[in-house]
């Protein structure tokens, strides 16, 4: 089986010849510029040889003239519609050209996607929630606007790039940030609307953020293929979230206690999360991306375990 029919079986609960997995890392400002970015992930997809390309998309999105942070409430009524094959996002759609044509048919590629409250908080930080208070429905229009252009998007890169999906982000979904209640009235209706535009034609990863208390069973209905959140530090573990949900689970390796875990820790940790899940509907992955500078033994200690847990019936 090549890397896009493990994936695909792991998602459809399948099958697979051995468990797939991933590894990831974030870009540096020097990896920005469309060439530059493309082959920055290219060449960390060669050094590992993760089974799909999840592409990392670090670079803000194109905010106000004049305004990179949300000084005011009144800065929510100035994002604009964009277009997709302009600015930050036309850059991204043709790395990804670079990136599909580069690595062929036979291995995903991955869009990471950010969800709208995320590029809120990039935005305005904590202050989101004071202008939320000042001013509801400016904020929830702003929002908006940012869910349009990132399911735009979206759908360019699938049209027109040809990649494969989108790994979500969801964040804000845990209590330092917003309340179940809070988190259903000002992230869910924007998050939603974004994953129904992507729905077609394309693999859909949902990665639920947070290191302590995510809101994995609010989440975990979503329709999306598969379900990423940090099980070791946020829980519900491999095991438990596997008898909540029928979904491909994604995760079982402690991103943070890598960067200074032995390589045989991590092995051992991967391994035991295959047997949790029997590694069936399911790929090995960190819950979160490793920290910068994580050894990279340690990085290749997850497929290392992928590779020595054999044939999953």
């Amino acid at each position: 089986m090549n890397s896009q029919q493990k994936v695909r079986a792991a998602l459809r609960g399948e099958p697979v010849e051995r468990v797939p997995f991933s590894v990831y890392v974030h870009s540096k400002t020097q990896n920005r510029g469309v060439r530059e970015f493309a082959e920055f992930t290219l060449a960390f997809h060669r050094r590992f040889r993760p089974d799909y390309v999840k592409v990392m998309y670090d670079e803000n999105y194109d905010t106000p003239v004049n305004f990179q942070f949300a000084s005011d409430p009144s800065v929510w009524g100035l994002l604009e519609e964009l277009d997709p094959h302009q600015g930050g996002f036309g850059r991204q759609l043709e790395s990804l050209k670079l990136i599909r044509a580069a690595v062929g048919p036979d291995t995903p590629v991955i869009q990471t996607l950010y969800s709208p409250f995320h590029w809120g908080v990039r935005l305005a930080w904590h202050t989101i929630m004071q202008h939320w208070e000042l001013e509801p429905e400016l904020v929830q229009q702003g929002l908006g606007v940012i869910a349009r252009n990132l399911a735009a998007f979206g759908r360019c890169a699938i049209e027109e790039a040809g990649i494969d999906g989108f790994m979500f982000g969801a964040y804000g979904c845990e209590p330092s940030w917003l309340s179940e209640d809070s988190y259903k009235s000002l992230a869910m209706p924007h998050e939603r609307a974004v994953l129904a535009a992507l729905r077609p034609g394309s693999l859909l990863m949902l990665h639920i953020h947070g290191e302590k208390g995510s809101y994995f069973d609010l989440l975990k209905d979503y329709d999306v293929d598969a379900l990423s959140w940090e099980d070791r530090l946020a829980g519900p573990s491999l095991a438990e979230a596997r008898r909540r949900t029928d979904k491909c689970l994604i995760g079982g390796i402690d991103h943070l206690r890598a960067f200074a875990a032995s390589p045989s820790d991590v092995r051992a940790e991967a391994l035991e999360a295959i047997r949790q899940t029997g590694g069936r509907g399911f790929i090995l992955a960190p819950g979160c991306t490793f920290p910068e500078n994580t050894p990279e033994a340690n990085l290749r200690a997850v497929g290392e375990a992928a590779a020595s847990a054999g044939i999953v019936g």
